[in-house]
């Protein structure tokens, strides 16, 4: 492990004052990325040099916690401040209108300048057009909005065109083995276009305010990437995580989204390609936010920017012989890396305090001294980050699907056998009702985990002596009083505020 920069973990760290220049704000995000998958987190493999370096110089927070395993619901909790079940947006085509606040607005009023480059998944188009400066939008198939040249239609028609067997529909890409690398320079690519438009609005505001979300689609699927990063990592010597799960014990719901898709057919070979891709991607985005922070730095502006690096929520990564997500609640899925660099700051940790990614936006509003509703969920933890506390939230909580009523299960036997009949008649987004349908919700506490889930087996796992959350002791007699007083807990939770914009 030669070079690898690993954060050693202090307790405390010089108090952090409000600087009097206006603080700039750049929340960088990447997508489906495991809290584990990175340098400074003493990866063996991946090289992220750049997230080191900003590990080095800020704070690492290794308990980072996600409010839901979906994109947009986490993305819009991030900018609100809310639970899921405040928010109503309960899947990935519920994205913040302009009638609903978030911390966009008072940073607008404050007359910053408020930008986007990258992936959305937050905002809709009238949002943007309405409260945002600068818009250079890029998705998982390539460019969406803003600067988009001739390369980049030549890019999005790659995208658009699966070559595997099943999947020659248009934006089909899914889950899965993708032969070969992208056949473009990676400076035609969309990770490094989008470090491209980061670093334009700069350049364009480097003498204003502003807030910038600087937001990449990878590691996300589909899973490919262009050369070096592509034959970077030997497929051999990818780690192949804890497998070896048993289905019976877990939500049906589960069992058919890591068996639609066809996964559970790939060889051991066929599994090591995928993640080895996914290493670069990792990599790729590394290089990227490199890109931009050496920008930052020689405009002088990293002396005034907050810097928050987060993934929304995490990745299988090969758990339990799993590749890319499903709508649960282990520890890999709901997990993130997360970095926050505040200028000023002159002594450096590794924090094992639990946050969640709604807690973001509060802290820094708190630091640069303006304020939010009341009713924002989210609690600063900028005493953390200054050493004054060494906790924060002693319970998780995290959400996902929506109040309409599941599938029922079927029988495991015969499973195959009507997956095909399904995919025949209905195409191969037909269990897509397993996935987003059925309330699931989650709370985790003194390393045990409760989960409801809506038509489905629930879970309760002991985490300290079952870390990778095998074996499911729902209603075993001797948890009995662990589980009802979770359970309690998690409805009181729940039930404290009303549930909001859900649809029925």
């Amino acid at each position: 492990m030669k070079n690898r920069i690993i954060i050693p973990l202090l307790t405390a760290a010089p108090l952090i004052t409000q600087a009097q220049k206006p603080m700039n704000v750049v929340i960088i995000m990447d997508d489906q990325h495991r809290f584990d998958f990175t340098g400074y987190m003493g990866h063996p493999i991946i090289k992220t040099p750049n997230l080191d370096k900003l590990a080095q110089e800020g704070v690492a927070f290794e308990n980072a916690y996600c409010v839901s395993p979906i994109s947009v619901p986490s993305r819009t909790s991030i900018f609100t401040g809310k639970y899921v079940h405040r928010t109503g947006k309960v899947f990935n085509d519920k994205e913040l209108r302009t009638d609903e606040w978030t911390f966009v607005e008072p940073l607008k009023a404050k007359g910053y300048k408020i930008g986007i480059a990258g992936k959305n998944h937050c905002f809709t188009d009238k949002y943007l057009k309405t409260n945002f400066d600068y818009w250079e939008e890029t998705g998982h198939w390539g460019r969406k909005h803003g600067t988009i040249t001739e390369t980049d239609k030549k890019v999005n028609d790659y995208f658009d065109h699966d070559p595997r067997p099943g999947f020659e529909t248009s934006k089909n890409m899914l889950e899965g083995l993708i032969p070969g690398p992208m056949p473009f320079p990676q400076e035609q690519c969309p990770t490094y276009r989008i470090a491209e438009d980061g670093i334009q609005f700069l350049e364009q505001n480097k003498e204003k305010p502003f807030m910038l979300y600087f937001s990449f689609g990878d590691p996300h699927w589909p899973t490919v990437v262009p050369e070096p990063y592509y034959s970077m990592y030997n497929p051999k010597d990818v780690i192949m995580p804890h497998a070896d799960y048993d289905w019976k014990t877990a939500p049906f719901k589960h069992f058919v989204q890591t068996q639609a898709v066809g996964i559970n057919n790939y060889t051991d070979a066929e599994k090591r390609r995928v993640i080895a891709t996914y290493y670069g991607q990792i990599t790729f985005v590394d290089h990227a936010i490199g890109m931009f922070l050496d920008k930052l730095k020689s405009l002088g502006l990293d002396k005034n920017t907050i810097v928050v690096f987060m993934s929304d929520h995490g990745d299988w990564g090969g758990n339990y012989g799993i590749i890319a997500k499903t709508g649960g609640f282990q520890e890999t899925l709901i997990r993130v890396p997360m970095i926050v660099k505040i200028p000023g700051m002159t002594d450096h940790k590794r924090v094992k305090a639990q946050v969640s990614n709604i807690d973001v936006l509060p802290t820094i509003f708190d630091y640069i001294g303006i304020p939010f509703p009341r009713n924002v969920q989210g609690k600063s933890f900028l005493k953390v980050l200054n050493g004054e506390k060494t906790e924060h939230r002693d319970v998780i909580f995290a959400e996902v699907g929506d109040a309409k009523t599941p599938p029922p299960a079927m029988d495991r036997k015969t499973f195959e056998e009507v997956r095909l009949k399904r995919e025949k008649e209905e195409g191969m987004f037909w269990f897509i009702d397993y996935t987003t349908k059925g309330r699931s919700v989650m709370i985790r506490r003194d390393n045990w985990k409760y989960v409801f889930n809506t038509g489905f087996v629930n879970e309760l796992y002991d985490l300290k002596n079952d870390p990778y959350e095998m074996n499911n002791l729902i209603d075993k007699a001797k948890y009995k009083d662990k589980q009802a007083s979770l359970s309690r807990e998690l409805m009181e939770w729940l039930l404290r505020e009303p549930v909001t914009n859900m649809e029925p």
